[in-house]
């Protein structure tokens, strides 16, 4: 079987602990979100290859993930990765970061694979070949930043350069946290916005000019890793943002709300294949 997209890497926190800025919690209700996405994807005739990592404790088989993967002639790669304390002190764009950066460094799949397409765990694109097809180094959903023309943004505009550095990011943070210095005063000013949840990228480009990128992402400042993204990608030529956005199914563990609806054939799989994955369901 051919396929129009290259391996898919799948990010997934099943156990969110006390990462901040997380609205879906619970371990078999995040299990069960995750689930729903993969089978979407394993389902999909445009995807042959899946990496499935997770970085939480949450203690589950990954045979089990194997197996359902087979079951749809797709091959499934899980690696399990370290979670960074950080990343309750920076936000969950870090220890997305992160996640990547180890998953490169540990996965046979993507070790010579020329490029990749990201999704973060719960989610789905439908016919993302033809809103992703290869073009460029990457291929990137864009969205927009702050109101460039509002007194607080120019107020805030001098600290840009600063983001740039990550010594300085961290410093702000630590300003932020333990002396309490308002927010208006050390928040990045956000010009634009990477919509981090699906993106196609080139391994080597993204290893050059993201690969660490994450750590300088502080979610109590505004700094997510979207706009972190953004001030990293807005001026290479080679990056095609996408415009319009195209249809993302799937639960938000930000927010915990929900984008369209999983068949019902998805949801019972996944109930099932939930139970069998779980160790302590």
């Amino acid at each position: 079987m051919s396929s129009s997209l290259p391996s898919l890497l799948i990010t997934a926190t099943l156990d969110a602990g006390k990462t901040p800025q997380v609205a879906l919690q619970g371990i078999r209700e995040r299990t069960l979100r995750h689930m729903e996405g993969l089978l979407a994807w394993l389902k999909d005739p445009a995807i042959n290859q899946v990496v499935f990592t997770k970085n939480c404790t949450a203690q589950i088989r990954p045979k089990i993930l194997i197996e359902a993967a087979a079951d749809y002639g797709k091959e499934l790669e899980f690696i399990q990765t370290d979670s960074s304390p950080r990343t309750l002190l920076q936000g969950k764009g870090y220890g997305e970061g992160d996640i990547i950066r180890q998953v490169l460094e540990k996965s046979t799949f993507l070790r010579d694979a020329e490029e990749f397409l990201k999704v973060t765990g719960k989610l789905y694109a439908p016919n993302a070949e033809h809103f992703f097809p290869g073009a460029g180094d990457g291929e990137f959903l864009l969205s927009s930043g702050e109101d460039l023309t509002s007194p607080e943004y120019w107020r805030r505009s001098m600290l840009g350069p600063c983001y740039q550095n990550e010594t300085a990011c961290s410093l702000f943070g630590f300003l932020r946290r333990n002396l309490r210095i308002p927010w208006g005063l050390l928040a990045a000013p956000v010009i634009g916005r990477v919509d981090t949840r699906i993106y196609r990228v080139r391994r080597t480009f993204y290893q050059e000019n993201l690969l660490n990128a994450y750590r300088r992402v502080h979610d109590s400042l505004g700094y997510t890793l979207e706009a972190v993204f953004y001030d990293e990608l807005g001026n290479l030529p080679a990056i095609h943002f996408i415009r319009p956005e195209p249809i993302i199914l799937g639960t938000s563990g930000t927010l915990g709300t929900t984008a369209g609806v999983y068949s019902t054939q998805i949801q019972e799989e996944s109930r099932e294949l939930t139970s069998k994955l779980l160790v302590s369901p």
